[in-house]
């Protein structure tokens, strides 16, 4: 079996297409077709966001959306004072148990950890 940094160096050594004598002529000119007519093309595509966010803008405003949505927001409100309730009470029941928060304090930090490393890895192998 062959070692793993040898074909990885060797799968580099691959993918890098060699450098051709006319490569700055081409990148020009790939350039200047990339620049033509770029001028126009903002100007078109300033002029349509400007007519779709009116057209936005008065969609809402017949749509009442506004309006609707500051009614919700005292019922979103109650919703998320109930959930931060719940989650008061599910801390309260974490302090009963027989161990100490130290010990998810612990797990959560090995947890991190453990992602740390695979991310190091996936990073390395990727090289």
């Amino acid at each position: 079996m062959a070692e793993l940094d040898f074909e990885m160096k060797l799968d580099r050594m691959f993918n890098d297409p060699p450098a051709l004598a006319d490569s700055h002529a081409f990148a020009k000119l790939v350039e200047m077709r990339l620049d033509r007519g770029w001028n126009l093309r903002q100007i078109v595509m300033g002029v349509a966001g400007l007519i779709v966010g009116v057209i936005g803008v008065f969609q809402l405003v017949g749509s009442r959306f506004l309006f609707n949505a500051s009614a919700e927001a005292g019922e979103q409100m109650q919703i998320f004072t109930d959930l931060f309730r719940q989650v008061e009470r599910a801390g309260d029941m974490v302090s009963m148990l027989p161990f100490g928060g130290q010990a998810i304090w612990m797990a959560a930090g090995l947890g991190v950890m453990a992602l740390a490393f695979a991310v190091a890895r996936t990073v390395e192998e990727l090289k």
